[in-house]
């Protein structure tokens, strides 16, 4: 079932897309740059928090579970050498 949230995000180029088609030429060089420059900057942030937050390839993935009632996050674990 799909949420919301994932429905807003479908949405949203094609929002921006109508705005782009009504604003057109009224709109002001200083916002697109910075609009371009904002789009950018959104595009390197998440290229890092992918990297910083990236499993290690030596390592394995092991999903949330629950321990003594209380839930794990999922987690990287070292694989086992045979």
């Amino acid at each position: 079932m799909l949420r919301f949230t994932e429905i807003g995000l479908f949405l949203v180029p094609f929002a921006l897309y109508v705005t782009w088609l009504i604003a057109g030429a009224k709109t002001p060089r200083w916002a697109v740059w910075s609009t371009v420059v904002l789009t950018l900057a959104m595009a390197a942030g998440t290229v890092w928090f992918g990297l910083v937050n990236a499993i290690p390839p030596d390592a394995g993935y092991e999903p949330a579970h629950i321990e003594h009632g209380q839930v794990v996050p999922g987690h990287a674990v070292a694989k086992p050498h045979p």
